[in-house]
């Protein structure tokens, strides 16, 4: 997949482009951000544009340089076949292990077999065990002539401090829901299928191609109606809480249920021109759960929940986080 088939990602493919068709190359990168955003499918385009036998140069039509796609050299790095692009990832335990990380080291000192350069793919690179991490910072520290290094990695901060200071970091965010849409549609899915995926992969391809849609739509929609028919009673508010609480990966996806259908529920309060972004069926739903609440409440909701999102990253405890959440959702709404 050439740099011209990368999807949602313009910022990071002009970059890399700009670096590569001029010379400039960094001997190692780091790709960052969440999970199914497009990381290592960039990576393999970088890999094909440096070792393509055929590459497409710029052109006054507007054509960008990039890789052909169709020579040896492309099809086999697609493949994962071509000996000098590597892919290493975890074998034992989900991890990379010093002994993989030794392997690349003595591989990256011999010579290219075919034109100049080798790719190194690391993906997680942040599940190199420490050794392997302090192994892998001594080939960062005299990198071979001719390799490149790409760190593909979900948790930047998990690398150790001196590899992060060796690699320029490329930031990869979650897919706008058009390019999330269109990608869905490449691989086959109905527009009905992407738009349902689209509404609750949080911008991770990966998420969207692994979930039923209409399942988790489902499931959402009842978590939502349970939580605000929590708001009612206060013992049934702590008994939500203890349940979309119990555990920091529940709270989380909870969160984002509840945050798209708040938006939803403000987009539909800013009135016509706002509800006509909404489908009936999601006006239908938001005026059954909410009933006559109105924007500025809707708002105020919404504020404790983004808060909530940003208590649990500083690590609270998910129990007290989805209490104190669901306590300011029942104020706003002014239940007693």
């Amino acid at each position: 997949m050439p740099f011209r088939d990368v999807c949602g990602q313009d910022r990071a493919v002009r970059l890399l482009r700009s670096a590569w068709a001029g010379g400039r190359l960094a001997q190692a990168y780091c790709f960052t951000g969440p999970p199914g955003v497009g990381k290592r499918t960039t990576a393999v385009a970088l890999a094909q544009a440096v070792k393509c036998l055929s590459p497409v140069a710029a052109s006054a039509a507007g054509e960008d340089p990039d890789a052909c796609g169709t020579c040896r050299a492309c099809t086999l790095i697609a493949a994962g076949r071509h000996p000098d692009v590597t892919l290493t990832a975890p074998e034992e335990k989900t991890v990379i292990t010093i002994d993989q990380i030794r392997g690349v080291a003595a591989r990256a000192g011999l010579g290219a077999y075919e034109g100049a350069g080798k790719v190194w793919i690391l993906d997680p690179a942040h599940e190199m065990q420490e050794p392997a991490a302090n192994a892998f910072l001594k080939t960062l520290e005299e990198p071979p002539t001719g390799s490149l290094f790409i760190l593909v990695t979900t948790g930047f901060s998990a690398l150790l401090p001196t590899i992060r200071s060796r690699c320029q970091e490329v930031r990869f965010p979650p897919l706008a829901p058009e390019h999330l849409r269109t990608i869905l549609e490449r691989l086959g899915r109905s527009a009905e299928d992407a738009a349902a995926a689209v509404a609750v992969a949080g911008g991770s391809a990966e998420r969207a191609l692994a979930m039923n849609a209409s399942e988790v739509r489902a499931a959402r929609a009842r978590l939502v109606e349970e939580v605000w028919s929590a708001l009612d009673s206060l013992p049934a508010l702590l008994d939500r809480a203890e349940r979309i609480g119990k555990d920091r990966d529940a709270l989380e996806d909870a969160l984002e249920a509840l945050l798209a259908f708040t938006r939803d529920a403000s987009v539909a309060g800013i009135g016509p021109s706002g509800a006509a972004l909404l489908s009936a069926e999601r006006r239908a739903e938001v005026a059954r759960v909410t009933g006559d609440a109105p924007l500025a409440v809707l708002l105020q909701v919404h504020a404790a929940q983004r808060e909530a999102q940003q208590t649990l990253a500083w690590h609270a405890q998910p129990r007290y986080a989805a209490e104190r959440m669901l306590l300011k959702m029942r104020q706003a709404l002014g239940r007693k």
